[in-house]
């Protein structure tokens, strides 16, 4: 049931300055999930933005701690997600609840805390399904295609009476892969229509629109919202800025770069079908 935000690639914009070089600096990627296990906290070493080199370089040795109403909760390096879990089932993620996060890299500390968000209210999907035909060659094709994209689609809604900020992912569940497009079709026209977005950006409406030919195979998706707080709507906001214009690096770490953030997310799922 967890759900990772790989829709978010985060730019650290590293600068040297005069008390710590940057080889002795460190970066902390670190998710709470409302209601799930501790298993998406990550560690690596900082470069400088310009640098060539564009692998990361995981940290492993870290000693990473959760700090809830006092307690320190110890996490383990997991070597096959290459990130820092905690295997006990003796710390929950609540809403409403503020968490602390320690790192210690060497002789270096870096710390933060984050608040978990309530759970988004009111999710809605206005179809469970949505009714794609099997699509093949032919002169009707682009009109076939043109319907389907105004009307093959289906709506999400929810409640945001607080005018706080959701986001939103499509997550195709199947084992195998069930093409819309098959290899019959010209490689263009499934391109085209890809690039429409199945990933919401952080937003405070109340609605979103699946376009059900921006999606690649038949079978069931599953739809996840997610609520989130300001420290990671910050960091998306400061993704797109100027390199030129950026004196400090987005990050809550302090003593470090870096997010530590948490969300609350509830979850319902729909069907493309042939017929």
């Amino acid at each position: 049931m967890r759900n990772h935000l790989y829709f978010l690639l985060i730019f650290f914009l590293f600068s040297c300055d005069e008390e710590t070089s940057i080889e002795d600096n460190f970066v902390v990627e670190a998710f709470l999930f409302q209601g799930e296990p501790i298993d998406d906290v990550k560690v690596f070493k900082a470069k400088l933005y310009n640098s060539s080199d564009t692998t990361e370089e995981v940290i492993s040795d870290a000693k990473v701690k959760i700090i809830y109403d006092g307690d320190n909760y110890e996490l383990d390096y997991d070597v096959n997600s290459m990130k820092y879990v905690y295997n006990n089932n003796d710390l929950n993620i609540i809403s409403n609840k503020q968490y602390g996060l320690e790192v210690t890299v060497n002789d270096r500390t870096a710390t933060s805390q984050t608040s978990v968000p309530t759970k988004p209210i009111g999710l809605l999907l206005s179809e469970n399904k949505i009714i794609i035909p099997e699509l093949v060659l032919s002169r009707a094709l682009p009109t076939i295609l043109a319907n389907l994209y105004e009307n093959a689609r289906a709506k999400i809604s929810w409640d945001n009476p607080n005018n706080e900020y959701h986001y939103l992912t499509i997550k195709y569940m199947g084992d195998s892969e069930n093409p819309i497009f098959s290899d019959e079709l010209p490689a263009g026209v499934g391109n085209f229509f890809e690039n429409f977005s199945i990933v919401s950006e952080p937003t405070k409406d109340k609605e979103y629109s699946i376009i059900g030919l921006s999606l690649k195979n038949y079978g069931r998706y599953k739809v996840s919202l997610f609520k989130i707080n300001q420290d990671y709507v910050s960091l998306f906001e400061n993704q797109e800025q100027d390199s030129n214009e950026l004196n400090e690096p987005p990050s809550n770490i302090i003593n470090a770069f870096g997010v530590f953030s948490a969300f609350a997310s509830d979850t319902t799922s729909f069907e493309i079908v042939k017929e």
